[in-house]
């Protein structure tokens, strides 16, 4: 998302591509579980592999997928492979059509979508959230962060005591090497006796929900932010000036 993003969009078929980056860690799959995936814009590029792998383990799927504006919805078919009862959020009106009769459509954020679910305002719920065992939820730091404390407060009496919840933590990266330059490092607190620690996000992903310093990762995901708007203006510069030349010759 930036100056980076606009050259990608520039590319043409042919070209080649070199991608370089850490690994992170797979996802651990359980079998025979309920599993609830929340999944915000980009988020659900990785969910659906997630939610195949589960579904492949013998595992039930229910999964909130939630986007800004309908245009940005995609990969259906793989979504829908991926769960077995979907609830797509959009924050833009109308929001969506489902494509199956036990899926829903929901018009708010994520936090009402699942209290929207739970209370039975979307209709019968196939697959009740008091089932559920694991929840994982990827996509912006605001949004997993006010999934992880409505669990806690609103959505409280709708989870089973116990249930255990993950982030994927989308930390700036730079040295795509794995645990050298710690621009991916990000803090943790332990719930209960308040310890803090740091973990390489770039090696494990997936981390605790419940024990992960949203407000630091928020500020380290803003650092970059100057220098991104500033590459756009120049890539924009660069690409109109590159239009000019050739539209001279």
């Amino acid at each position: 998302m930036g100056g980076s993003a606009n050259l990608v969009a520039a590319l043409q078929p042919g070209e080649p591509v070199i991608l370089m980056g850490p690994t992170g860690m797979p996802t651990h799959i359980e079998a025979n579980e309920t599993v609830m995936l929340v999944g915000g814009g980009l988020g659900n590029a990785v969910l659906f592999s997630i939610g195949a792998a589960f579904r492949a383990a013998g595992s039930k799927v229910l999964y909130f997928a939630g986007y800004k504006k309908a245009i940005d919805r995609y990969k259906v078919e793989e979504i829908e492979a991926a769960a077995d009862v979907i609830v797509w959020c959009c924050d833009e009106a109308p929001g969506f059509t489902p494509g199956r009769p036990q899926d829903k459509t929901f018009c708010g954020n994520m936090v009402q979508a699942i209290a929207a679910y739970t209370r039975g305002e979307l209709g019968e719920a196939p697959i009740p959230t008091q089932a559920v065992g694991r929840i994982i939820a990827i996509g912006s730091d605001r949004m997993m962060a006010a999934v992880g404390l409505a669990r806690h407060n609103q959505l409280k009496p709708y989870f089973k005591d116990g249930h255990f919840a993950i982030a994927s933590i989308n930390s700036p990266m730079q040295c795509m090497m794995k645990e050298i330059c710690a621009q991916c490092l990000q803090p943790q607190c332990d719930p209960v006796t308040g310890k803090v620690t740091y973990v390489f996000s770039c090696f494990n992903q997936d981390q605790p929900l419940d024990s992960v310093d949203f407000a630091g990762l928020g500020a380290r995901l803003a650092q970059n932010s100057l220098q991104e708007k500033l590459t756009t203006q120049w890539i924009s510069a660069c690409v109109h000036e590159l239009r000019l030349e050739r539209s001279v010759v």
